[in-house]
């Protein structure tokens, strides 16, 4: 599998070269070079604008993203933000089913955090990492089992934006899974 690697400022490295055909590696494994933010990845969306095109939701962020300030876009609530995957097992007894999210959390001492009540102009600037899989069976979230995964920049992208979808959710409102 081809390796990109994601710079603080947003450019997109494939083998110590730049990018130009920005839709031939959306399948190639991502991983982050050391300071990688929320904000590097529209820095990214900046200079691949086609990236736009794969979620109804990127435009509207990225348009939300430009007008906040340009740098102090942070919250003391979390310390990081992070990218993992979670496998469900669901549906015993019946028909077992297996289902896996790729969710942005934000991170703090107590655990993984929602985004939704968090606006960009706190997220920012946030260091973003990428984390593991999180494996819970048949809702039993006290015995999970975490292993290391990789990520392509389809799915990092599909993540971002999914989670950014739920942007201006009310605080009466709190789906869970």
């Amino acid at each position: 599998m081809e390796n990109l690697r994601l710079a603080q400022d947003g450019t997109l490295r494939l083998d110590n070269a730049d990018v130009t055909d920005i839709i031939s590696c959306l399948g190639y494994k991502l991983t982050f070079e050391q300071g990688v933010t929320l904000r590097s990845f529209f820095s990214l969306f900046s200079a691949h604008p086609d990236l736009l095109r794969l979620n109804p939701f990127l435009q509207g962020a990225s348009t939300d993203a430009a007008a906040c300030k340009n740098s102090g876009c942070t919250t003391e609530e979390f310390t990081h933000l992070e990218l993992y995957r979670q496998l469900e097992m669901t549906g015993a007894p019946g028909t077992p089913e297996m289902n896996i999210h790729t969710l942005v959390r934000g991170i703090n001492d107590t655990g993984r955090h929602e985004l939704r009540f968090f606006r960009l102009q706190h997220l920012l600037d946030m260091p973003f990492l990428l984390g593991q899989m999180r494996h819970v069976i048949f809702g039993d979230r006290t015995s999970e089992l975490y292993c290391n995964t990789t990520f392509s920049l389809f799915e990092v992208i599909e993540g971002i934006a999914w989670e950014l979808s739920f942007q201006g959710g009310s605080l009466t409102c709190s789906l869970r899974r």
